[in-house]
């Protein structure tokens, strides 16, 4: 849908939202943010490709995807999910959020690939420029090339996964790229992933509130590296 692409910045991203929220479970606030973030790497020509870990149906992926393969950074947009469903939590996922427990949503959510493709093409991404890696991410992980990242959005619910998500991923960020988390104030078992990673690293990066739950940050200069500095 190129014609996206030549609307006013306000009526791009409500067409953008609109077109894009039966495919996800990501509120509109959030869904408004990714495009802010989307549009920033562009404006500020931060180096790198743009990763998203927790995909589902794909609706988060359209917005980043609209601007991330049609950029002139030459991106590639990856996007990483189980498509078998929720994985197991672990003890530090146990505590239960307004009643529900977080066991109760494993293997569920089942993400579906060709929907995935359908939104992306919806909003006109090109789609030569999109990775789409299936499987958990412990197997997938480890088997990707080196690539320097834009845009991290982790939404991977559980402990083991978000702390695996910012391993591989956060020193592939470029200094002024944006790592957006958004189970943080839901989820007690990403809270903890994210400030276990961050102060290891002895690294406290101010996160900005997105909602209740998402927050996003943007990388600094001089962010410590892999085992602290």
């Amino acid at each position: 849908m190129k014609i996206l692409q030549f609307l006013p910045n306000t009526l791009r991203e409500r067409r953008l939202s609109t077109l894009v929220q039966p495919h996800t479970l990501v509120g509109r606030e959030r869904i408004r943010n990714l495009y802010r973030l989307a549009r920033q790497i562009e404006v500020e020509r931060i180096p790198g490709d743009v990763v998203e870990c927790g995909v589902y149906h794909g609706g988060s992926a359209a917005v980043l995807g609209h601007f991330a393969t049609n950029s002139q950074m030459n991106r590639t947009l990856w996007l990483f999910d189980s498509f078998q469903g929720m994985p197991a939590t672990t003890e530090a996922d146990d505590n239960a959020v307004d009643g529900v427990r977080a066991d109760t949503y494993v293997r569920d959510l089942v993400g579906d690939i060709e929907r995935v493709r359908a939104v992306l093409s919806s909003v006109g991404t090109n789609m030569a420029r999109v990775r789409i890696v299936p499987g958990w991410f412990q197997d997938t992980f480890p088997t990707l090339p080196a690539f320097r990242i834009a845009v991290l959005n982790i939404d991977a619910d559980w402990y083991e996964s978000v702390k695996l998500c910012l391993e591989t991923f956060f020193d592939r960020v470029e200094p002024g790229g944006f790592v957006s988390i958004d189970d943080y104030g839901h989820w007690p078992g990403c809270k903890k992933a994210v400030e276990e990673f961050f102060e290891r690293r002895g690294f406290h990066p101010e996160l900005q509130h997105t909602d209740y739950s998402a927050r996003w940050f943007q990388k600094p200069q001089a962010a410590p590296l892999r085992g602290g500095s």
